[in-house]
């Protein structure tokens, strides 16, 4: 077996040790498949294998030998859930552990063999999903979220691979495109695909720039401002990268304005729209620092936050907010900060009527809806405008008893989830 660092099994060994040291996510330029299909495994399945071990290894390893357990998570993922010959997945970890920590190959080998030995004696006894998920991110969510629905989002990002939804503009018709990508209407001018779609630039049509991929929970921002202004309305997409509201907004007809501080995402913005022939007026700058020339009819911030209802396609997200101990907390603490921050930078923005589209893609009562009950009592020039069911092309339990949209990973479960966003709709009233 060839080991360098391009070998797949290295990679993942790596990329597992970021996780468990809470490192955050750097995109990598591997394309290969069994890389992504390994890691997409592992990490789904995190919780269960870190127990599993647990059972086997007598003296727990410290923080700085996680490259050690990572290779043992590795190797344990491919014996217990891959069609991994079980000599090649022991084999592989042994001899990567010569590289990385030789002075513990008998004990990855010893660990490895033993696990193989009682999983085919069928002595590996399956666990509650919700394994799977951080201990701090349960007793959180168990505050707000019934017990039934905290299994249906663990059950919901074990899914490989999670469904793909593509946003098709509305200048198309959807039919024949659904056809020719093969996948199902899901939503107004969105297609879902829910097979092993492959790589996204390899998909029917991507060059001729007339759709981009969003989820559908990540849709509905937009469309709920589009559904709030008149044709040609004067908007602002803040923190717009990396462009499908924006594009949405456009091929609505709308003029936008679009601002992002992050230089790569609005290169990435840039990217995005070239591919798609479209132009906004683009101001690369701290939203909070932004003047507008005249006041605008709408607002659309998509504010930064935890991600945590993007578990089903990022399911690293939540061990590496948990990884250090109160990290979640410090980093959801500086959050707030920038998503009020934010907030008060969009309500001067706006002319009397206005409209401002609030979200995030978090499953955080603090970044949703508190934080909005918190700007309504000390601004009081803004109202809550709720978002009517007929607005809207999601279902009805998304719409809370306040106005807001509030989806979970397991809605629509059947056709393989959404993210989970938090959406209000404010009015500037003077």
């Amino acid at each position: 077996m060839l080991i360098d660092n391009k070998n797949p099994r290295i990679q993942a060994i790596i990329e597992i040790a970021n996780i468990l040291n809470g490192n955050n996510y750097k995109p990598s330029d591997n394309g290969d498949t069994f890389y992504k299909s390994i890691l997409g495994i592992t990490v789904r399945r995190l919780g269960e294998i870190q127990f599993h071990l647990a059972k086997y290894i007598k003296k727990p390893l410290k923080q700085k030998q996680n490259i050690i357990k990572a290779n043992l998570i590795i190797g344990t993922s491919q014996i217990l859930y891959m069609r991994v010959p079980i000599y090649a997945a022991v084999n592989a970890s042994v001899e990567i552990a010569k590289i990385q920590s030789p002075h513990h190959v008998k004990f990855i080998n010893a660990i490895l063999r033993q696990i193989a030995r009682d999983f085919e004696s069928n002595e590996i006894k399956n666990l509650d999903s919700l394994i799977n998920v951080p201990i701090e991110i349960i007793n959180r969510w168990k505050q707000n979220i019934f017990q039934k629905d905290l299994k249906k989002i663990a059950k919901q990002h074990l899914i490989i691979p999670p469904a793909l939804d593509i946003a098709l503009s509305r200048h198309e018709k959807i039919d024949p495109w659904c056809d020719k990508l093969k996948g199902r209407i899901f939503g107004k001018n969105n297609i879902r695909l829910t097979n092993n779609y492959g790589k996204i630039d390899n998909l029917f049509g991507y060059h001729q720039g007339v759709w981009w991929i969003q989820d559908l929970a990540a849709q509905l921002p937009a469309k709920i401002l589009l559904a709030s202004v008149k044709n040609n309305a004067n908007v602002i997409d803040m923190c717009a990268a990396p462009g499908g509201k924006t594009a949405q907004l456009l091929t609505n007809d709308l003029n936008v304005i679009s601002i992002e501080s992050n230089l790569k995402r609005a290169k990435l913005l840039k990217e995005n729209l070239k591919r798609l022939n479209l132009k906004t007026k683009l101001t690369i700058q701290d939203a909070n620092k932004y003047k507008v020339e005249n006041l605008v009819d709408a607002v659309l911030l998509d504010a930064p936050c935890t991600s945590t209802g993007t578990v089903r396609k990022n399911p690293d997200v939540l061990w590496r907010l948990t990884a250090k101990k109160n990290n979640f907390s410090r980093i959801l603490n500086t959050l707030i900060v920038t998503q009020k921050n934010l907030l008060n930078s969009a309500s001067i923005m706006l002319k009397p009527g206005g409209k401002l589209i609030y979200s995030v893609c978090s499953l955080e009562k603090e970044e949703g809806e508190n934080q909005i009950i918190d700007f309504i009592k000390n601004n009081s020039n803004f109202i809550i405008s709720p978002i009517d069911k007929n607005e809207i092309d999601i279902t009805e339990e998304a719409i809370t008893k306040k106005g807001f949209i509030r989806t979970f990973p397991y809605f629509s479960k059947e056709l393989g989830g959404m993210d989970g966003f938090f959406i209000a709709r404010l009015e500037k009233t003077n």
